[in-house]
């Protein structure tokens, strides 16, 4: 189950552990998913309790916002890669440069409204419903949302929009697949931008200092259980959800009753909860190389690099930003205090200077 963690960690005190090491970080995992199962139950049945004639009811949402209708957000459209229809919303001239924008858990590709709109002058911006999200096709089988698949969606979506690279801006899950894009195709990214998602390695070597981060993360194990995740998100009308954005956010302006419905909308739609769990439930599967994928990927990544990172991030601990120079080049950190996981939403005018920033020198040079 630990495959995913150990394979990173050749340059930690993990490289080279024994049989023994590898057994007890199994059962580790094990147990740990054991504990999150609990936590789970815990709250399944907390929320019985408070609300016991309200627990499973839903309100019926078969008719998207009018936020999700907006125009100026720019248009939508659909192209086919790695063998499934993907949804989009585009704008921008597109004689320029692709800015491709992936998102991550629990969002869709409306949480990068406000980067639209910024960069949509300089760039043809595009931001996909990732694989089960939002419009996206769903695939009906957990394996269907594995590493690899993830991986070889966006490989396969740069070119099926007409471009040979682009400018790939992640957050969270859309984050953990470009971190492994990056790494193995490095020749499709221009220059790259993650928000609140660390390197693989930059996540085993902070585990390897501080067990911490794993219990911070305990609700990744608990998204491992069948069935039981979806119930408690959705529980009570989605109050676990509506939590995450209200109370999980420094700035709940950025979050009105509009910008909830599409989240709730989208996420009440048959089957979608399941695919973006699954995620999760496939990130301790073991797979066997493809043979493009045979080559080792490189000590350093040399793509320039862009790290931003929200300090009031609950899962996730905001040093692993600064850890980022074992792994890249060329970076550049910037740190926002008080500024939560959400951060492309949460801060999002200080987001885009950033990135403005960063890309200022590759704008000019056109």
């Amino acid at each position: 189950m630990w495959d995913w963690l150990t394979s990173s960690t050749n340059s930690t005190k993990m490289a080279g552990q024994s049989a023994a090491a590898k057994l007890s970080f199994k059962i580790l995992g094990w147990c740990m998913i054991v504990f999150g199962g609990l936590c789970g139950v815990l709250a399944l049945i907390f929320t019985v309790v408070k609300n016991p004639r309200t627990a499973f009811k839903k309100t019926p949402r078969d008719v998207p916002p009018k936020c999700l209708q907006d125009s100026s957000l720019g248009s939508h459209e659909y192209v086919r890669a790695n063998g499934i229809k993907f949804h989009y919303v585009c704008a921008g001239d597109k004689s320029k440069p692709l800015m491709l924008f992936l998102h991550g858990f629990p969002e869709f590709w409306f949480s990068w409204r406000y980067q639209m709109n910024e960069f949509s002058k300089d760039f043809r911006v595009v931001a996909i419903d990732m694989r089960g999200y939002g419009e996206t096709e769903r695939p009906p089988n957990k394996l269907d949302y594995t590493f690899s698949k993830l991986k070889q969606d966006i490989v396969e979506l740069v070119p099926a929009l007409g471009y040979s690279k682009c400018t790939l801006v992640s957050h969270d899950w859309g984050g953990v697949v470009a971190w492994r894009v990056l790494s193995r195709y490095p020749e499709l990214i221009e220059r790259f931008i993650v928000m609140n998602c660390p390197h693989p390695k930059v996540y085993a070597m902070k585990l390897a200092k501080d067990w911490k981060q794993l219990f911070m993360s305990w609700y990744i194990f608990m998204f491992q259980i069948p069935k039981l995740p979806e119930l408690i998100i959705s529980m009570n009308d989605f109050e676990t959800m509506k939590g995450m954005f209200i109370n999980g956010t420094k700035n709940p302006d950025n979050f009105p009753p509009e910008v909830l419905k599409a989240y709730l909308y989208t996420f009440a739609q048959p089957g979608a909860l399941t695919a973006a769990i699954n995620y999760y439930r496939c990130m301790f599967k073991t797979e066997k190389s493809k043979a493009t994928d045979t080559t080792p990927p490189p000590k350093k990544i040399e793509v320039p690099c862009l790290v931003i990172w929200g300090d009031d991030d609950t899962a996730l601990s905001h040093d692993m930003a600064d850890m980022h120079e074992a792994v890249v080049a060329n970076l550049t950190v910037k740190h926002i205090p008080n500024c939560s996981h959400w951060v492309q939403q949460d801060a999002p005018e200080t987001v885009n200077q950033y990135m403005s920033e960063f890309l200022a020198d590759s704008i000019a040079s056109r």
